[in-house]
């Protein structure tokens, strides 16, 4: 058992009630992999795009993939402050998505801040019916969360508004590409990370629900919180916030009972996090060590996804088994 470690916009819609029905006991549904040809959409359910996102090129790198692109009407909308488009227009978009048979995985060009305001104005269940790779992360976390609620897979994955071309290119970023093409290929199957000292050691299995930390207790109390009462590995990252925020995130984990009822946990990035000096603590994993060593569980720190390159691709919603030893953790889909 592991022990602590030592730390020196427009008016919203009225939400629908069935937004997200608890289904943690359903058969969960696997979309199909995707294969040469296949067309895949693109939307922004969030914040517009910058005004040097080169659309052109994102379509050339998945056509480089063996894959055809259909960008949604609203996807490079800058009209609004703020969205990328009316809540309306981008739920309509993703909508559309769902529902052509043409399309076999939607992806998120970004995120940002607004998938959540989507939830009441779609018709996520379609996805059972005629089941597609929903793929993202960041704010697409609440998407995640609300199809792992009805029982369907999703990618957690780099998006196209992180991809880099020419000068600006890296070999994680490739890792990153990589890693989204062979997901959604289905050529992917298990990860493999190196040791770390927080680590702590065993092997588990259950259902990977998570994503963003701010996000996934943001969905706490809502239809889209996970089930923890069904076994669950979970995943947490985190970018850009202050490290008492970070704090208070996994106080409310823990005081809610959702911690403890984890079968293991799984640590990516924490990028960018702010206020290391004034919360006394340089390190945030030794903030989140404080919460998960102690439970006795798998613990894996460093899991290479998130908020940085390299972002290796997850299947939210499927059955994973965790391994961690001394030279390190196997995370099999």
């Amino acid at each position: 058992m592991c022990t602590p470690h030592a730390t020196g916009a427009e008016t919203p819609p009225t939400l629908h009630p069935d937004t997200a029905q608890p289904s943690a006991r359903t058969q969960f549904i696997r979309p199909p992999y995707l294969r040469p040809g296949d067309t895949v959409g693109i939307v922004t359910p969030a914040r517009k795009l910058s005004e040097k996102a080169d659309t052109a090129k994102v379509r050339e790198r998945f056509e480089s993939w063996g894959l055809k692109v259909k960008f949604g009407p609203h996807t490079a909308d800058r009209e609004q402050p703020y969205f990328a488009g009316t809540d309306a227009q981008r739920a309509a978009d993703l909508q559309a998505m769902i529902d052509d048979p043409g399309v076999k995985a939607v992806v998120s060009f970004q995120g940002g801040y607004g998938s959540v305001r989507l939830l009441p104005l779609i018709d996520l269940s379609r996805l059972r019916e005629h089941p597609k790779w929903v793929v993202g992360f960041s704010d697409v976390t609440m998407l995640h969360l609300a199809l792992g609620r009805l029982g369907v897979e999703s990618l957690h994955a780099t998006m196209p508004g992180k991809f880099r071309f020419g000068s600006e290119e890296t070999a994680d970023a490739i890792v990153s590409d990589e890693a989204l093409r062979s997901a959604l290929l289905g050529l992917r199957q298990r990860i493999d990370t190196g040791p770390h000292p927080l680590n702590c050691p065993g092997t588990a299995r259950g259902r990977l629900t998570g994503g963003n930390l701010a996000i996934v207790c943001s969905s706490l109390g809502t239809p889209e919180e996970p089930d923890f009462d069904a076994p669950t590995v979970l995943f947490i990252e985190e970018v850009g916030e202050h490290m008492y925020r970070l704090d208070r995130m996994m106080q409310q984990l823990a005081r809610s009972g959702k911690l403890a009822k984890c079968k293991a946990i799984l640590v990516g990035h924490f990028s960018d996090m702010t206020g290391q000096k004034h919360f006394g603590i340089t390190d945030p994993y030794d903030i989140v060590a404080q919460y998960v060593r102690p439970l006795g569980i798998p613990v894996v720190f460093g899991l290479p996804t998130g908020h940085e390159d390299p972002n290796v691709a997850l299947y939210m919603g499927r059955e994973v088994t965790v391994t961690v030893g001394e030279t390190g953790a196997v995370i099999e889909f």
